[in-house]
């Protein structure tokens, strides 16, 4: 686990804990990103989920934000990649 998947869970596991359901919005316009252990192209949503899976906590991912968020007790929003070039 890297420090940005330790960081996520310190700062959320008191809400995540007593959660129910969790969304993550795949928002980000299908961005990927190379992982920095494989090589491999991945999405951005790819460490969020890995930290919830290792986590064994249970989530659903969509890339559309349904109507109604009533039944999701936490939301994680993915916006993709910030390039400064």
């Amino acid at each position: 686990m890297n420090n940005f998947q330790i960081i996520i869970l310190l700062t959320f596991i008191p809400i995540l804990a007593f959660s129910q359901q969790i969304l993550v919005w795949d928002n980000d316009n299908n961005s990927q990103l190379i992982h920095h252990e494989t090589g491999d192209t991945v999405g951005c949503e790819y460490a969020i989920q890995e930290a919830l899976i290792e986590s064994e906590i249970n989530f659903t991912t969509l890339d559309y934000l349904p109507e109604d968020l009533s039944e999701y007790d936490v939301i994680f929003t993915i916006l993709g990649i910030y390039c400064l070039g």
